[in-house]
């Protein structure tokens, strides 16, 4: 399967028309629509891509899916590509990709990009928002360089680097409820609560551990990977939300967070892939980050 016909079939999927695409790609209707049939009759494929609603292509199961991973191998292939270009280079530049969580490592993040960027003006940057499983992902397929993760979670096949950063997990309730006027909150009354956390396995069972009961033992009603909509439907009082206090960077008057008594903390932790060869910038990035945060 040709990257030509992928990045055809991606913009058309992404335009919505074989016109907007065309001209997009600097080639004639019906040449792209000659491409995108040759597409369909791959032998790889041998599947109906589009449905036709009008003038507009509605994408088939099977062309969602392909547009997602077409989607990845060309990312791939641009930030390949760009490695080469890179390392070309004699003055530190090239392009960084960041995988990071929402909470206190943003602001530090943001020191060490000032710094470097300041340094060496033609570097730049890009930052995916995820959760631990999304980053981890993102770092085994090559679409990240660098991923920053929220401990509890396995990091076996990662060279990982722990930053000081503890962050205690906290209950977040609407402030006119009753629970707000606890100063923290115990295994006993948090076992008693309608439960909102993390649909990561790990994180499960370590509140469930502190806690002292199983998985199953908790009333839990919803979960979420990034908060923001996790906010939403705490402030509409659906039930009590289990957060890092890194990850209240919003200010919400309406609602309280309350530590977990016995209190609970994790530290974040730098990632990156073991046993490949890291690019210049990437090193510089690790190093100074290290550096800004001793």
């Amino acid at each position: 399967m040709e990257l030509r016909l992928l990045k055809y079939f991606w913009t058309v999927a992404t335009a919505g028309t074989v016109s907007k695409a065309a001209e997009q790609l600097y080639i004639t209707q019906p040449t792209l629509s000659r491409q995108i049939k040759e597409l369909e009759r791959e032998r790889e494929l041998d599947t109906q891509l589009f449905m036709r609603d009008g003038k507009k292509l509605i994408l088939t199961e099977d062309g969602q899916f392909l547009k997602i991973k077409a989607e990845e191998i060309l990312q791939l292939t641009s930030k390949t590509v760009q490695v080469f270009e890179d390392r070309k280079n004699a003055e530190l530049s090239g392009h960084l990709t960041i995988g990071a969580l929402e909470g206190w490592t943003t602001s530090s993040i943001a020191k060490t990009l000032q710094r470097l960027t300041n340094k060496y003006p033609s570097i730049t940057f890009t930052i995916l928002s995820g959760n631990a499983d999304d980053i981890k992902w993102k770092i085994d397929n090559g679409l990240v360089d660098v991923g920053f993760l929220l401990e509890p979670t396995s990091t076996e096949k990662y060279n990982v680097e722990k930053i000081g950063f503890p962050e205690r997990w906290m209950m977040l309730t609407q402030s006119d409820s009753e629970l707000a006027e606890l100063d923290e909150v115990s295994p006993e009354i948090f076992k008693k609560q309608r439960i909102l956390i993390s649909e990561r396995p790990e994180v499960r069972q370590f509140i469930a551990d502190w806690a002292g009961c199983q998985v199953s033992d908790l009333e839990i009603i919803g979960g979420f990977n990034l908060g923001f909509h996790l906010f939403e439907i705490a402030r509409a009082g659906i039930g009590e939300a289990v957060v890092t206090e890194g990850a209240l960077i919003r200010d919400y008057p309406d609602l309280k967070a309350i530590p977990l008594s016995p209190e609970v903390k994790t530290l974040s932790v730098l990632a990156w892939k073991k046993n490949i060869p890291l690019t210049p910038l990437t090193r510089a990035f690790i190093k100074q980050y290290l550096q800004d945060n001793e």
